[in-house]
């Protein structure tokens, strides 16, 4: 599997994320913004070499990263509700050849009007 496909797969599981609020993925044209919304990035961690046979077995592992950000009189309460459905969505699952683990949110506080908590999934494949 290559670096695209580990992208590709993780953005097609998160896309079939059930909540109301709009989720804004890598490539794609940023949305003006009424109400809560999130973003996900994946950023790409060290690459180990899993087991040595006639070829090397690379073994790749990172983070998918939601950016949750609620309307600031929403406050914690919303970006919390949204981190836990969004993690609960992506933690735990195999996708394809990728494994995700367990979820943690970082609480970022208020930027810009809004009430920032991210949430970080570790995968590997």
């Amino acid at each position: 599997m290559n670096y695209q496909e580990l992208v590709a797969g993780l953005v097609e599981h998160a896309r079939a994320w059930p909540g109301p609020e709009p989720l804004e993925i890598p490539n794609c044209p940023v949305a003006d913004h009424q109400g809560n919304w999130l973003r996900m990035v994946v950023n790409p961690g060290e690459t180990l070499t899993a087991e040595v046979g006639s070829d090397p077995y690379p073994r790749m592992q990172g983070l998918a990263i939601f950016q949750i950000y609620a309307l600031r009189e929403k406050g914690w309460g919303a970006a919390y509700d949204i981190a836990t459905r969004i993690g609960n969505h992506m933690a735990y699952q195999s996708i394809g050849d990728i494994d995700t683990l367990a979820y943690t949110p970082e609480d970022f506080g208020e930027l810009d009007g809004w009430y920032r908590v991210n949430v970080s999934i570790p995968y590997r494949c």
